[in-house]
């Protein structure tokens, strides 16, 4: 007879009162499921660099380095409601899957290895008091603890109060939104450490990259070496 760990029959007692369901499909999940069901897991569709080339959208810094992205994003896709669950529903442990799906997968750039800063993008204040949550921060914080315990910081970049969301604005709007929305820490302190560093940058969406860019100046502006970025999926072009 297979012995069962303590972890795992608490597991199995806590699921029967509390039953875990899918971010996805709402479905309850196996014990050896986490946060996604199998089914929903090999329904959301990968990200392949030389297929989409959506590192081009970065090409305007010349600090960018190197993307990673475990998945893509359609609107009605299985990754757009990964997105949807991480960012509005309040399933926070989908950060850690999305990591542990790119890291077993291979989906990480091997000079990752040599970063030395996580940031995450930030979020606008009133937001976080609403969602009670950064996923930016929740991604960032799954990689720091996952991949070789880099240091997570959120206390370089920062987002003025009342900045609008980039969500409904048209590329040209994003761009001109992103230029305003963010600014580095006035501790003169911190930004020294910043100083010929490496460093991975975090969001949960790669779009026209507007935000990202505007982000990659501002560290740029204070000696950063390079920078690396890693979202959760990369937005196709609506067919």
């Amino acid at each position: 007879m297979m012995k069962m760990s303590l972890r795992t029959i608490l597991t199995f007692l806590t699921d029967l009162v509390f039953p875990r369901t899918c971010a996805l499909c709402g479905i309850r999940l196996g014990l050896r499921e986490h946060c996604v069901c199998l089914e929903c897991g090999q329904l959301l569709p990968r990200y392949d660099e030389l297929f989409y080339h959506a590192s081009e959208r970065l090409l305007g810094s010349p600090l960018f380095r190197s993307l990673s992205a475990p998945f893509t994003y359609q609107h009605g896709s299985a990754g757009y409601k990964l997105i949807i669950a991480l960012k509005y529903r309040g399933y926070a442990e989908v950060a850690d899957f999305i990591v542990r799906t790119a890291l077993t997968e291979g989906r990480l750039q091997p000079a990752l290895g040599s970063i030395d800063f996580i940031l995450p993008v930030p979020i606008e204040d009133t937001r976080l008091e609403k969602r009670g949550y950064n996923q930016a921060a929740l991604l960032a914080q799954a990689l720091s603890t996952h991949y070789y315990h880099v240091p997570c910081r959120e206390d370089f970049l920062l987002r003025h109060r009342k900045s609008h969301s980039q969500t409904t604005l048209h590329r040209e709007e994003r761009m001109e939104n992103a230029r305003k929305a963010f600014y580095l820490t006035p501790h003169r302190e911190l930004l020294d450490k910043l100083k010929g560093k490496r460093i991975l940058l975090v969001d949960d969406i790669l779009t026209t990259g507007s935000t990202l860019l505007s982000l990659c100046d501002l560290l740029e502006s204070c000696g950063v070496r390079e920078v690396h970025i890693f979202v959760s999926a990369v937005a196709l072009p609506r067919l």
